[in-house]
């Protein structure tokens, strides 16, 4: 519990404590000092009760309910919680009478539920207000990691313009577009057509910071048939996809990122090239994604600041239960990223 809500409770209780006092019935025979002890013993079990109070109202927050119901629930549990702490101060007053005689006066003054309408007029007061300020924090939290996503997934964007998409690969995609065009035309405007989708997707993505498991295939396979045209024969490509995982969602250039670092770490380096395999599907709730690569998983593989985005935008993303995982399995590297429940 923070210090700003200890603090705000001994405030408004504090004020309870003089109303309450203020209030206090002047025919008894018991002492003002008694009197005073008794009402400050009062305004300490209501503060239990609002304690109380906020332990029930954190653990609906995780149900949603609407302004309305919030409303009701505020009001219901505000009259229950008077009930129960008038009752409870109502029957330990007359235990205590039994050992301090002094207390039956005031006892027989304040019978069961005298105390209850200023109680719960109390807890409705709190409770609006409790409510509110969490309401506000919420939105505060959820403006918050919103801003902190849009931020990474500008970062991811400009790691990309500056060194993922390189100008090297540039010039690259459109030599071999230029000379297919007198020996293909027709496969030329094809790879064209790839390029252009491909520099779409890196430069234009917008501010969306999650897209279609489909979505990010497409450009995968797009940016595959440009990388074939140097590669060639060298690379052998594998796809497994679940047509259920198509639908979800993840971080936008997280599969294309996978793809280009097991080409540009472990087979365009390779002279005899290899294997890439790509693997989604569904789990936990969520997809995980496996991109193999024949070759050998370096220290400095999984250092990269690419990577270190990712993972950041799937903790924002996802929370904890997201992740980014590499591994050496035989003569391969195994990239995987999953959005659900752990690996």
């Amino acid at each position: 519990m923070t210090l700003k809500f200890w603090l705000l409770q001994l405030l408004g209780w504090s004020i309870f404590l003089l109303l309450a006092y203020v209030a206090r019935p002047s025919e008894t025979e018991v002492s003002d000092s008694l009197q005073f002890m008794a009402t400050l013993a009062l305004s300490g079990a209501g503060m239990a009760g609002s304690v109380l109070l906020r332990r029930v109202y954190r653990g609906l927050q995780a149900d949603g309910y609407g302004d309305v119901r919030w409303l009701g629930i505020g009001l219901a549990a505000s009259v229950l919680a008077a009930i129960g702490v008038d009752l409870g101060f109502h029957y330990a007053l007359l235990l205590a009478a039994g050992f301090l005689p002094s207390l039956s006066a005031l006892h027989e003054a304040q019978p069961a539920m005298s105390r209850a309408p200023l109680l719960a007029v109390a807890y409705m007061a709190w409770s609006l207000l409790y409510l509110a300020i969490s309401r506000q924090t919420r939105l505060e939290q959820a403006a918050r990691a919103q801003r902190d996503l849009q931020l990474a997934l500008k970062d991811a964007q400009l790691q990309r313009l500056l060194s993922q998409l390189s100008p090297h690969f540039i010039f690259n995609a459109l030599n071999n577009v230029r000379a297919l065009i007198l020996i293909d035309p027709e496969l030329a405007r094809e790879h064209l057509t790839r390029f252009s989708a491909t520099l779409r997707y890196q430069f234009s993505g917008g501010d969306e910071a999650l897209v279609t498991v489909a979505e990010e295939l497409d450009v995968v396979r797009d940016y595959l048939g440009l990388v074939r045209l140097q590669l060639g024969e060298r690379m052998e490509y594998r796809e497994q996809v679940g047509a259920s995982a198509l639908t979800m969602q993840v971080p936008r250039f997280c599969l294309q990122l996978l793809v280009e670092n097991a080409i540009k770490h472990g087979l365009a380096p390779s002279r005899g090239g290899g294997v890439l395999e790509v693997q989604v599907a569904g789990q936990g709730g969520g997809v995980r994604m496996d991109v193999r690569n024949t070759g050998q998983l370096r220290s400095q593989d999984g250092a990269g600041t690419g990577l270190a985005n990712l993972r950041q935008r799937l903790l924002l993303s996802f929370g904890p239960a997201a992740g980014l995982r590499l591994l050496q399995q035989d003569d391969c590297v195994v990239a995987s990223v999953w959005t659900g429940a752990a690996a």
